[in-house]
């Protein structure tokens, strides 16, 4: 079966609520962003599907859901544990 742009792998909106779900699962458990992208890769070796995990975990950085750190390691901050913690309950 061919993806396209509307497979869910590829559609950054829906990335971006797994890849905060994960993170916060994870957690205390910290991992970088690219070990991140792959834990929730169905296909860790598909480029666009990397791509497109880097990509949300930018705007989840941007949007103040992960802490801001100088180092490539991607943690959840406190208001985002607790979020998913209430969406998920």
């Amino acid at each position: 079966m061919r993806r396209n742009a509307a497979w869910p792998n590829f559609d950054v909106e829906k990335v971006e609520a797994v890849v905060l779900e994960v993170a916060a699962e994870l957690h205390p458990e910290i991992l970088t962003g690219d070990q991140l992208a792959k834990k929730i890769a169905s296909d860790p070796r598909d480029s666009r599907e990397l791509d497109t995990a880097t990509q949300a975990i930018h705007n989840l950085r941007e949007l103040g859901l992960f802490t801001e750190r100088d180092d490539e390691l991607v943690e959840p901050t406190p208001a985002a544990l607790r979020a998913v913690a209430l969406l998920l309950g």
